[in-house]
């Protein structure tokens, strides 16, 4: 390991060089600022310039990530973060050299908006950046309460956005310093990574914030104002505020906003849902519905990877699943959406799903579709209506007793099997290393020429022709035409 050291707009950082594992050295600097603190009087505000520093700044350690509250017990490790402060503004990059020009990776860690860091190990890039030739950059963002929060006066909504668009914006002005190019930035993400790219690829402020797109299981969901109002009602009333004002909610202990935060979701279970803390139409960042901004064509110069796990909500099963019959299957059905009919539709999951088709294993389809696979196919029939470069896929590795769940394929991204007890956790194997190596390849590829290539062609999507679908299957990618198809029908348009 040995130290090299780099100009920034704030100072000198000082980084390491380390062994990619496959052995090439790789540039490596952690925990670099890309705007001031958050805390104070800069709560709820748009992200700041952070204050210059003398002398060479190490770039050593990761950053603290942004204050949460435990995880939710998960069959899948290392979601829990260590360190947490609402410092949490800072950013890595792994880079194979400090001299030339290569396409540059920016990565926005999930955890349904409340959790989650780029300390966590699963997301070590030097793998990814040694064997692509890019440059990759991971980012800590304002998370739950402290960066989707929506407040009335002298405050803004929206932040841990926000947050998103100035780490961009920072990559932009020192990709060149790092060894990368500034005219080809891709941001990649997963769960609410992915969602968060999803309202950035619409917002008016993304003003060229990148360049390519890759969506892992995002959910395009958007909360309105009148939503997010009775959540931050929810915040005030848990820390005994009469009102939800900017000031008073600034004074609060941050322990105390990650208590109410479970309060206000517990509260607004039955009428929000799972994930209280979104983004929120704001008219700012945030001035439209994903769907309706990519029908506007507000991204029609981005090209998309987009796509889903086969059983995304499998990592979440219902409890009432086991003992579920076809007749309250059936009510289900209706409550999950009035326009799906009961009967057809459960005849249609169960075609699909064969020898697998349980009651719980349809109930469970149903959700990945209502929640995630039928919006993300929704954006992704709006972004190629609009003649905009689109690439679908579907991911079905599976892994015990989870299928091919939600994350399930973040270490598949990274080539991080190795890291907290990941290989057990999917079922590493050589089938496995092989079908992560060509993940590994179709995002540099994307990254490097606009079109992804994991081994055999990748042809862009058309609703209106064949539904072209990369499925990443488990003896390794192979191109599909709709292969939902059966189920998607069922869904209206």
């Amino acid at each position: 390991m040995s130290d090299l050291v780099v100009e920034t707009a704030s100072g000198r950082v000082r980084g390491a060089t380390v062994a990619a594992p496959t052995g090439e050295p790789i540039c490596r600097f952690l925990g670099i600022p890309y705007a001031a603190p958050p805390v104070g009087d800069l709560r709820w505000r748009a992200p700041q310039p952070g204050a210059p520093w003398a002398g060479v700044r190490d770039a050593l350690d990761f950053g603290p990530a942004c204050p949460q509250a435990e995880p939710l017990a998960s069959p899948l490790p290392g979601f829990r973060m260590t360190e947490t402060s609402e410092n949490c503004l800072s950013l890595n990059v792994w880079s194979p050299d400090l001299d030339g020009a290569r396409p540059v990776m920016v990565w926005i860690h999930g955890g349904a908006y409340v959790s989650g860091g780029s300390a966590q190990p699963v997301y070590d890039a030097a793998r990814l950046a040694a064997e692509g030739d890019v440059v990759v950059v991971t980012i800590n963002y304002r998370l739950g309460g402290l960066g989707f929060l929506a407040l009335d006066g002298d405050a803004d909504a929206n932040c841990g956005l926000r947050d998103q668009l100035a780490a961009l914006a920072w990559v932009r002005e020192h990709a060149t310093a790092f060894g990368g190019d500034r005219r080809s930035v891709t941001v990649f993400g997963e769960s609410a990574g992915a969602g968060s790219i999803l309202h950035l690829l619409g917002s008016p402020r993304r003003r060229g914030a990148f360049d390519r797109a890759i969506i892992q299981s995002g959910e395009p969901r958007t909360l309105t104002p009148d939503a997010a109002a009775v959540v931050t009602n929810e915040i005030a009333r848990s820390v005994r505020l009469e009102g939800a004002t900017p000031g008073a909610l600034r004074t609060v202990p941050v322990e105390r906003l990650i208590a109410a935060q479970a309060d206000a979701a517990a509260a607004t279970l039955a009428t929000i849902g799972m994930m209280p803390f979104n983004p929120v139409i704001d008219g700012d960042v945030c001035d439209r519905t994903v769907l309706d901004a990519v029908r506007e064509g507000r991204a029609d110069e981005v090209p998309l990877v987009i796509g889903t796990t086969r059983d995304e909500l499998s990592l979440f099963p219902d409890p009432r699943g086991d003992t579920l019959d076809d007749e309250r299957l059936g009510r289900w059905v209706t409550r999950l959406s009035p326009d799906l009919d009961p009967p057809h539709t459960l005849r249609a999951y169960r075609e699909q799903l064969g020898t697998r088709a349980t009651n719980r294993a349809v109930w469970d389809a149903l959700r990945t579709d209502a929640f995630m696979r039928i919006p993300n196919l929704r954006v992704a029939d709006a972004h190629a209506a609009r003649g905009a470069l689109t690439f679908v896929y579907r991911f079905d590795w599976e892994a015990a007793r989870i299928g091919a769940a939600h994350a399930v394929d973040i270490p598949f991204t990274f080539g991080t099997f190795d890291r907290e007890g990941w290989a057990a956790a999917v079922g590493y194997d050589e089938r496995a290393e092989h079908l992560s190596t060509s993940i590994r390849r179709a995002w540099t590829t994307f990254a490097t020429t606009g079109a992804p290539d994991p081994g055999p062609r990748w042809e862009p999507y058309d609703a209106n022709t064949e539904r072209a679908t990369l499925v990443f299957a488990p003896d390794g990618p192979c191109l599909a035409c709709d292969p939902d198809g059966v189920t998607r029908r069922c869904w209206p348009s």
